[in-house]
């Protein structure tokens, strides 16, 4: 177990600086700009280029498929930045996710704003504000939660041994480069399904619900190291709080940001009731 902790170690921490530096921000930062001036570029030639329907159907068609491609990109990075969090910390990680959910609330907005066409008139506003306003206020609230619940957070330790903290770290650790390669796989297929004209999945659907099973292996790893009924319970609650963000991303309008709005309160929740009588029971059980 050593060893495989030792690899895990090694790929976690090449990866991790990688892509957590101020180098790698700026690559992504510029890699962002090309990918953006390049959609628009290839849909200006679509549109204005008698290109042959073989290509064209590869081709985007719409300018808003530049908003739509880097909001991708950019939910992508925020999800290897939550894998590398999870080594961290159980709640930044769990924050990280409700960030997420509030960017993808966000790029629905766009996409419901990119279904209005040119010229805009009241009724077409009318038909498509409810959605619009749905999406982006829900992923305002969800935005002031993870405020809230990040402010909350006291991050005490649930092992009593440094030996002990080092190794639940590296469980994490491992997990996480467990993650990374299950989200490029993921990424892989679908690409490969839009390429062959196969119906794709829902790419951030489909990793979440691999996170869902990622969480609760990691409520059974804490149990090495600390089984108090408060840590359980919390641990276990954040990980139900993946399954209803899962359900957000799978509802219809209204719905989704409903869901995500409860689980954010859900879990403000947990931490208000941790923080005010367990946090003592935590310091107690490291001390013994």
């Amino acid at each position: 177990m050593r060893r495989v902790y030792a690899i895990s170690d090694v790929i976690f921490d090449y990866l991790y600086h990688k892509v957590e530096s101020v180098k790698g921000y700026r690559f992504i930062s510029t890699f962002l700009v090309f990918i953006f001036i390049l959609s628009v570029f290839l849909t200006f030639l679509n549109n204005n280029l008698n290109i042959s329907d073989s290509v064209s159907k590869y081709l985007p068609d719409s300018y808003f498929f530049a908003v739509e491609s880097v909001f991708k990109l950019l939910l992508a990075i925020e999800i290897i930045e939550m894998v590398f969090v999870l080594s961290h910390s159980i709640t930044n990680s769990i924050a990280k996710q409700f960030e997420i959910l509030s960017l993808i609330l966000l790029r629905q907005g766009f996409k419901e704003f990119a279904q209005v066409d040119l010229p805009i008139l009241p009724e077409i506003i009318i038909e498509h504000a409810g959605n619009i306003l749905t999406n982006i206020f829900g992923a305002l609230i969800i935005f002031a939660g993870v405020l809230i619940f990040t402010r909350m957070q006291k991050h005490e330790k649930i092992t009593k041994t440094t030996e002990d903290n080092k190794n639940f770290i590296s469980a994490k650790k491992g997990l996480a480069v467990f993650m990374i390669f299950a989200f490029i796989g993921i990424g892989i297929y679908d690409i490969v399904l839009y390429f062959n004209g196969a119906e794709t999945f829902k790419f951030f659907s489909m990793f979440y619900t691999v996170l869902i099973f990622t969480d609760i292996l990691i409520v059974i790893i804490a149990l090495r190291y600390n089984h108090l009924y408060c840590v359980v319970f919390r641990n276990t609650g954040f990980a139900v709080a993946t399954i209803l963000i899962r359900f957000a991303l799978s509802l219809p309008q209204f719905y989704n940001a409903a869901m995500g709005i409860i689980s954010v309160i859900f879990v403000i929740g947990i931490s208000i009731i941790y923080n005010k009588f367990m946090h003592r029971e935590i310091q107690k059980s490291t001390k013994n």
